[in-house]
């Protein structure tokens, strides 16, 4: 079980006035055999750790926020996300906006933010989702837009979430190639004690239209703690 907490949150109260939010956290661990960010390889050997935080507002919002921290490419790059959102359910559609930074270490030109605007919902049994992230440090605006259809299942005490997506430049700016992907991903995950859960996952993707297009396998492995 999760502990949770009741706090009187500063950024809800000025934001929401005054709203209540318990708050959930994780830490987790992880390694992947590749980087790959949109469809693009960013190089071998991916270390990554990172803490999430999620609270439910008593005003009908939920608020998240987190840091992801990443290690690739046999150690020559690093990779630093800080993430926040802001989410609310409308019927039987939940809608989300966000920040999202990243610091990628030594790279040059290489750290950005973007803000981003996803919708989700179920639709027979299936979580069917979409999200457009834009660049807000790049002048000419870079898109980048995906769609997602998702489905789990129980298998011997066990998760399987099976995801397919689809994401494609909307509007590439100086990036560069306007491009698309297209990926499948199945991941298992087994509670292994109180708070403790551990995952492993294998991931394809086929990209089609960049300048280094190429088919990527990968997997991986990680470890979550609840608290």
């Amino acid at each position: 079980m999760k502990k949770t907490s009741t706090i009187l949150a500063i950024g809800s109260a000025l934001a929401l006035g005054s709203a209540q939010a318990e708050i959930e956290s994780s830490f987790h661990v992880g390694y992947s055999t590749d980087y790959v960010f949109r469809g693009l390889d960013q190089g071998p050997g991916l270390y990554e750790y990172g803490i999430d935080f999620s609270g439910a507002a008593s005003c009908g919002t939920t608020l998240n926020a987190g840091v992801w921290r990443a290690d690739f490419a046999d150690g020559v790059s690093e990779e630093t996300d800080i993430y926040g959102s802001i989410s609310k359910e409308f019927g039987a559609v939940d809608l989300s906006l966000g920040l999202i930074r990243y610091d990628n270490g030594n790279a040059a030109g290489g750290d950005t933010s973007e803000i981003f605007l996803g919708a989700s919902t179920e639709v027979s049994g299936f979580n069917v989702g979409a999200v457009i992230f834009s660049d807000v440090d790049n002048n000419d605006g870079d898109l980048w837009g995906e769609l997602s259809i998702g489905k789990s299942y129980d298998v011997g005490g066990a998760t399987l979430d099976l995801v397919a997506t689809i994401g494609t430049t909307l509007d590439a700016g100086t990036a560069g190639d306007d491009y698309v992907t297209y990926g499948l991903k199945a991941a298992l995950s087994k509670e292994l004690g109180d708070n403790l859960t551990g995952s492993i996952y294998i991931a394809g993707e086929i990209t089609e239209g960049h300048q280094s297009d190429e088919d990527d396998l990968v997997g991986g492995i990680s470890l979550s703690y609840g608290f």
